[in-house]
């Protein structure tokens, strides 16, 4: 299968030095595309609020238009089952887990009494969707997060510099990254780079017929889910291979 490359890209290996763990909502890591695509988005909106114009958010009846990334792209099953050329994260010298922290939460009686004009006495935090919780929180603790692509390497470092933490929790300091290290390799193979991850099993989401004519490769089993960002919009949904886990 022939990726559809513009001038400039070579394959990559973008890795992030991590301070210690990240929180991620699936079995799989955090996607490159997706990552960038997020902070392509930022930018847009901080524009939008400088000059006071309206940002038109994501809803799930339209179907949101493809951001042009700094990547090359993947046919996949040809239309528009394609991706693009880049894997989930893939953690590098990882700390044997399990590893799992709780977060809790109460409600606020006296904010709720400000934004209500109308309350009961009290707030049940017992039940209802003000209830008290404590969650668990699954952590990856690993020296550092790799993810491989077929892109530019001045276009992505621009994007990924800004970012400092990625992840869930981020505001409790889960996620934090000391740097991002971004290394050519012009003579690995693109499609290699476009879907696997280090040790050769399905990196990212993806048609059956990405796999075709390249062997037994190991992968997560079918399901249905995102190809590209966004990844959780409904249009974005279809059947594929997940990535091994």
């Amino acid at each position: 299968m022939t990726l559809h490359t513009a001038a400039g890209t070579v394959p990559l290996v973008i890795r992030a030095r991590m301070a210690a763990g990240v929180a991620h909502g699936v079995p799989w890591g955090i996607s490159l595309d997706g990552l960038l695509a997020s902070e392509i988005r930022e930018n847009t909106k901080a524009a939008a609020r400088e000059v006071g114009t309206d940002y038109e958010p994501y809803s799930p009846d339209t179907v949101p238009e493809d951001l042009e990334l700094p990547l090359a792209r993947c046919p996949g099953d040809g239309g528009d089952r394609w991706h693009w050329a880049a894997t989930f994260a893939f953690p590098e010298d990882e700390a044997p887990g399990p590893h799992v922290q709780y977060w809790s939460a109460r409600p606020d009686q006296q904010a709720l009494g400000q934004i209500s004009a109308e309350l009961p006495a009290l707030v049940s935090e017992r039940q209802g969707r003000y209830r008290s919780r404590v969650m668990p929180l699954p952590l990856t603790v690993c020296r550092h997060l790799v993810w491989r692509a077929v892109g530019h390497r001045a276009a992505i470092t621009e994007l990924l510099t800004p970012i400092v933490s990625i992840g869930k929790k981020r505001g409790a300091g889960h996620g934090h990254i000391l740097s991002w290290e971004i290394t050519e390799h012009p003579a690995s193979d693109l499609w290699e780079f476009a879907h696997l991850h280090p040790d050769g099993t399905l990196g990212r989401t993806a048609p059956p017929a990405c796999l075709h004519e390249h062997g037994h490769v190991p992968t997560g089993g079918e399901g249905r889910m995102g190809l590209r960002p966004p990844y959780m919009h409904p249009s974005r949904r279809t059947p594929v291979l997940l990535p091994a886990t």
